[in-house]
């Protein structure tokens, strides 16, 4: 009876040591994940990424809005390559036509200025979601901005936004 009382008890420590090893693991994952997916949203200019082609012409002067140029498929495919495999697929569609994932390479290719990480903070973690604050610069100018993420319980991302 003691041998089993034994038995049970380091079964139960051996359980829960390997769930927290998963459990870090997991947290590991989704940090690669989230570094990955916001070093590739701030550093530029990309062409690879953005270019005239991920751009639709609208404005005065234009009768209808146009459709994205001739490579935008290519672009799109680059970020499926890059990134998509983080991403559920129907959110990485939404990602990449009309999400955060062109929206500081836009201003880096339009401004015609290098831009670059310097340092990515977990700044809030919760359960499924993790907010990360991003120090970047653009120029000579230096930046802050944080970047939601929510993941499904199989840890790819449901949701990106800019906060």
């Amino acid at each position: 009876m003691k041998n089993k009382k034994i038995f049970m008890i380091i079964m139960v420590c051996a359980m829960l040591l390997g769930c927290s090893k998963a459990d870090k693991d997991a947290d590991a994952l989704r940090e690669g994940t989230a570094d990955k997916v916001i070093t590739a949203m701030f550093t530029g200019p990309n062409e690879d990424l953005c270019n005239e082609s991920a751009f639709e012409m609208i404005g005065e002067g234009i009768d209808e809005q146009t459709e994205r140029g001739d490579g935008w498929e290519e672009i799109k495919q680059n970020w499926k390559d890059l990134v998509g495999g983080y991403f559920i697929s129907e959110v990485f569609d939404t990602f990449v036509e009309m999400g955060p994932a062109n929206q500081f390479l836009t201003e880096a290719y339009l401004r015609e200025e290098t831009m670059a990480v310097e340092e990515i903070e977990l700044s809030q973690k919760e359960e499924n979601t993790e907010v990360y604050l991003v120090h970047w610069t653009i120029g000579e100018e230096k930046r802050q901005d944080k970047i939601f993420f929510k993941y499904n319980s199989e840890g790819l991302i449901e949701e990106v936004k800019v906060l």
